[in-house]
């Protein structure tokens, strides 16, 4: 492609910055429009005869949209001069809001000048952060040049209209300000409009209640069951939202062209959002796509377990069955390789059905790494050796010590980083998950803080931790209480505690009161007696509410909101206000309920329930609490950052199932956690996790797992390239 000149002017340009550079040239030019102060009155300004901020006076807010008898509105005009053999360009705005606004609902679309609509921008409640057009592309188009090579002049006008919700009652003082920003890429002749992720998405997607080519049911997928070739495997419709204005698609299965590359880190795409936006859940580091050696470059020293090179993947291949290979007697392969720096071995495997493989690295004769497997988990696993000489031995033993293992291939293959293949996203394991100061596993609530319903959330408020003590004997249990300002009265009382008398003073008289009350939630015989103490006139029912409330960050999100200022801050302006949702909604309380079972040891969150009894999931949030954002009234705003981790009903939408193995996308052959809670167990809180073999599973939430934090990528994000497979990821600008 030739590089030739392009002048592009919007209105009063003080700005051009050169942002990136892929395939083609990409600039963007930005200009600082507009201020508009909404008090009362005049309308119609033209920036172009406007340098600095423009005040309107006298401006009118528009109480009726239907039937409003005056708009504000700014003209603008995008010249440019194009001398190449085209170019491709997008115009949007990204609005900067006065925070005084937070309950505003302010509305705006673009027209061209003689007023036909071309695009509609929603913008709402906290409007620095909430859904806005910023990041959606309000216009595109493409230029060519005149036939005989000139260049070529054009202009396009566009007109910004906006006007306030009718129940938004003060506009006096209030001011609203925008950047226009205008993308422009020099691209080849047989060039197309680049389509956003969610476009590309929509190509492919079908229905998820119909029958399809990787849905053998005629009801459509069970989410039930994990995905398979049978049972999803592509990208899906979610039924009952096919008529909505942004319908949700997702990626379900084992799909391997769903890698992104944004802010020049890895992702995979999961689904979209009611919003347009994108989710994408984090995949470690952009990287260099690794080079394979293929089976001349290997030389054999030893190849006890009878290896034989498979040149569709270049790798060495076993499979083992039975109680293949010893402690004494493990199977083995040993070679030599070019000198050449970087090296990696991978290797990977299917699944044991029972007992432990052990898997050891040696360089020459030294021992440089080891991994065990359990039963049911994944063998996947890579060492860096770096750098090697021609004259280093490698190798690999394997054994397991299980006598019924399920049929086993394994696979081993050296690969290096090779520049010249461009970047990709080739990461698995721990690779995938985010790492700070050295460390890549973390506790999702901290390392003692387990003993509270409190801290199965992403946040939490009021701690009342469990205390196991025997019953009195003769001591009267109440089905409720009064309280007096002062103190507790058992209401309905008698001797001995059942499936609905739960509170005590634990005293033997029946009209006994006192200043804190015990309300037991499990009882056990003499070993496992279970309560909290309840002060200052609580009910079991307020001390959940308390727990419930978002106060205290938990471990995870201290965690990735410091992964994200350090790594992410600098793109949140492209990332939506969406909700995440840490479902703390009850579907079964057992002993937890007044009038509950004392014996019955768990209570159940609705996440538990969809995954293992309904197999519905569910993307709303059946709480406002439990709906994290940032400023989106939608939700709770008590995020710093438009960021969190995925819940078990996205992972059950991907492939996963609650107790069962999948080989789905979102399993990256190590643990980790899930936004969603679990159950409360006895006297441990636990979370939805996913283990090394794709099963979704619960984990008591101080236990340390990785994390793989999500954003969402506001609506209309263009891929500038890539077909979304590994070694040639989406890149998302």
């Amino acid at each position: 492609m030739k590089k030739k000149n392009i002048i592009i002017i919007v209105s009063l340009i003080v700005f051009i910055a050169m942002v990136f550079g892929i395939s083609y040239s990409r600039f963007v030019y930005n200009k600082d429009v507009a201020e508009i102060n909404l008090n009362t009155g005049a309308i119609a300004i033209d920036i172009g005869n406007i340098n600095g901020s423009l005040n309107l006076t006298n401006a009118i807010p528009i109480r009726n949209v239907h039937g409003m008898t005056s708009e504000n509105y700014i003209d603008f005009t995008v010249n440019a001069t194009v001398d190449t053999e085209k170019i491709y360009y997008e115009v949007y705005i990204l609005p900067n809001v006065d925070n005084t606004l937070n309950t505003a609902y302010l509305k705006t679309y673009l027209t061209d000048q003689n007023n036909v609509r071309i695009s509609n921008v929603k913008i709402y409640d906290n409007l620095t952060n909430a859904e806005q057009s910023g990041g959606k592309v309000l216009y595109r188009g493409v230029v060519e040049t005149n036939p005989d090579g000139s260049s070529k002049t054009f202009t396009k006008d566009f007109r910004l209209r906006l006007w306030l919700d009718e129940n938004y009652p003060d506009v006096s003082s209030k001011t609203f300000d925008f950047d226009i920003y205008l993308y422009a890429y020099n691209v080849a002749d047989d060039f197309t409009l680049p389509k956003t992720l969610e476009e590309i998405m929509a190509q492919s997607a079908v229905m998820d209640n119909e029958r399809s080519e990787f849905v053998s049911a005629s009801t459509g997928i069970n989410f039930g069951e994990v995905s398979s070739d049978t049972n999803g495997k592509g990208v899906y419709m979610r039924a009952g939202t096919e008529n909505d204005a942004n319908p949700i698609l997702y990626y379900r299965g084992a799909v391997e062209d769903n890698n992104v590359i944004f802010n020049n880190k890895c992702w995979k795409a999961v689904r979209t959002t009611d919003t347009g936006g994108l989710k994408l859940i984090y995949n470690g580091s952009a990287s260099a796509n690794k080079a394979q050696l293929s089976e001349s470059e290997y030389t054999i020293v030893t190849n006890t377990a009878n290896f034989t090179f498979d040149s569709s993947d270049n790798t060495w291949t076993r499979t083992i069955t039975g109680s293949d290979g010893s402690s004494s007697s493990p199977l083995e392969i040993s070679f030599k390789v070019p000198a050449r720096e970087n090296y990696i071995m991978q290797i990977t495997g299917t699944t044991s059905t029972s007992g432990q493989a052990r898997i050891t690295i040696y360089k020459d004769t030294s021992e440089v790494n080891e991994t065990v497997n359990n039963g049911g988990e994944a063998r996947n696993f890579s060492y860096t050796y770096g750098t090697l000489t021609a004259d280093n031995v490698i190798k690999m033993t394997y054994y397991g010590n299980g006598t019924s293992e399920s049929p086993t291939i394994i696979k081993v293959k050296m690969v290096y980083p090779n520049e010249t293949m461009g970047y990709g996203c080739d990461n698995s394991g721990t690779d995938a998950q985010i790492t700070l100061s050295g460390t890549n596993t973390f506790p999702f609530s901290g390392t003692e803080l387990y003993r509270s319903l409190a801290y199965n959330g992403y946040m939490w408020g009021e701690v009342y931790e469990f205390t196991n003590a025997a019953t009195t004997s003769g001591a009267y249990y109440g089905t409720g209480f009064t309280w007096d300002g002062t103190n507790y009265t058992l209401t309905s009382a008698k001797v001995g505690y059942d499936g609905t008398h739960h509170y005590t003073c634990n005293s033997t008289t029946s009209d006994g009161t006192c200043s804190s009350i015990r309300y037991y939630y499990y009882v056990s015989g003499t070993s496992y007696n279970y309560y909290i103490t309840l002060t200052g006139g609580d009910s079991i029912e307020k001390a959940i509410e308390k727990m419930q409330t978002n106060t205290n960050p938990s471990n995870a999100k201290t965690q990735i909101d410091t992964w994200y200022a350090a790594n992410m801050s600098t793109v949140t302006n492209k990332l939506e206000d969406t909700i995440w949702c840490n479902d703390r909604s009850i579907s079964s309380k057992a002993g937890w309920d007044p009038n509950g079972n004392v014996t019955a040891n768990s209570l159940y969150y609705s996440p538990y329930d969809r995954a293992y009894n309904t197999n519905i999931p569910s993307l709303s949030c059946t709480n406002k609490n439990d709906a994290f954002t940032v400023s989106n009234g939608n939700g709770n705003q008590k995020l710093q950052y438009p960021v969190a981790l995925l819940t078990s009903d996205e992972m059950t939408l991907a492939g996963g199932k609650g107790g069962s193995s999948s080989t789905f996308y979102l399993n990256s052959g190590a643990y980790f956690w899930s936004l969603s809670p679990y159950f409360f167990n006895y006297n441990y809180a636990y979370g939805f996790i996913v283990r090394s073999n794709g099963r979704l599973n619960a984990h008591n939430v101080y236990d340390t797992f990785g994390l793989r934090p999500a954003v969402s990528l506001k609506p209309g994000m263009p891929v500038v390239s890539g077909d979304g497979t590994v070694a040639t990821p989406y890149v998302i600008g």
